[in-house]
């Protein structure tokens, strides 16, 4: 049968098919390794915004149990030249989410928008913090800190 083999019909015999399983297992394999590969990169990065999300409601909780500090108002927390005790640990968790929000995800433009605007509001307590100009954060947050304060 000639014509069979040099025709459509020859897609379906058994033999035609039959010599090409490896192949076509091949390619289905890597597809399925792209598949997989790419499910594993989205869930890393929903991870971390998962992550860097929670830490950001966290400094937000903090924030509306510390009303007074979240504005940063130096006339409220400097009462008789005396800074209020709970205001320096208020900002070390401050900084500290901002750290973990930066390690979780540092590619995204609009965390660093948002924390440096955070910043702002303290950058009065900031340039006087021994904390904040030692190098104890990370290179993210040490950046945006020296922007903030200069």
């Amino acid at each position: 049968m000639t014509c069979l083999d040099t025709s459509i019909a020859q897609f379906f015999t058994f033999e035609f098919w039959n010599s090409r399983a490896d192949i076509i297992m091949a390619v289905i394999a890597v597809i399925a390794l792209v598949f997989t590969i790419i499910q594993l990169l989205s869930g890393r990065k929903e991870s971390r915004r998962a992550t860097a999300y929670a830490a950001y409601q966290e400094y937000l909780r903090l924030c509306f149990d510390n009303p007074m500090f979240a504005y940063g108002n130096q006339d409220e927390i400097v009462l008789n030249g005396k800074t209020d005790k709970k205001y320096p640990w208020f900002v070390s968790q401050m900084l500290f989410a901002f750290e973990q929000i930066l390690e979780t995800d540092k590619s995204d433009n609009q965390w660093k928008m948002a924390i440096e605007a955070q910043l702002k509001q303290h950058d009065w307590y900031l340039k006087k913090s021994t904390s904040a100009s030692r190098d104890e954060w990370s290179k993210e947050l040490s950046s945006i800190i020296q922007k903030v304060i200069k």
